[in-house]
């Protein structure tokens, strides 16, 4: 990791490969300059410059991401321990689970999961209303 020096717009291949490296590890293209010791911008102007920094730059950010989520899935189905302290200095140390991260990423791969369509077929509710109807006809049908 570039960490030394002062901030420059300069380009150079180590300042690349430590902005790429703590982009992967961040997704935090901010931080990620200033961990390279670029000044502001200085990333965003190379990537509109070079197709081949542009290419590694949308694959640190997809690695970055497949690690942000896999943290996401890894709280949502183990949970997060919290620890509790009582005024009388007693602790109380429990799991505590994300049902808004559950849904988010229930959301995110429903489609792939459940097959095409599911996404886009629309609520619930809606799917069982229509589940309902049908089986209303074919009882009517059938009597």
């Amino acid at each position: 990791m570039v960490g030394k020096g002062k901030l420059t717009s300069r380009w150079s291949r180590e300042r690349a490969i430590a902005f790429l490296e703590h982009l992967a590890l961040s997704s935090n293209v901010a931080a990620s300059e200033r961990v390279a010791r670029m000044t502001r911008g200085t990333a965003y102007r190379q990537r509109r410059k070079d197709s081949d920094f542009a290419r590694a730059w949308d694959e640190a950010l997809r690695e970055g991401y497949g690690r942000l989520e896999a943290a996401m899935l890894d709280r949502a189905i183990n949970g997060v321990k919290v620890v509790k302290t009582f005024a009388n200095g007693a602790t109380e140390t429990k799991l505590e689970f994300s049902e808004r991260i559950q849904m988010l990423l229930y959301n995110a791969h429903r489609e792939r999961v459940l097959g095409p369509g599911v996404a886009d077929a629309g609520s619930a509710r809606e799917r069982l209303a229509a589940k309902l109807a049908e089986m209303s006809r074919r009882s009517d049908d059938e009597g």
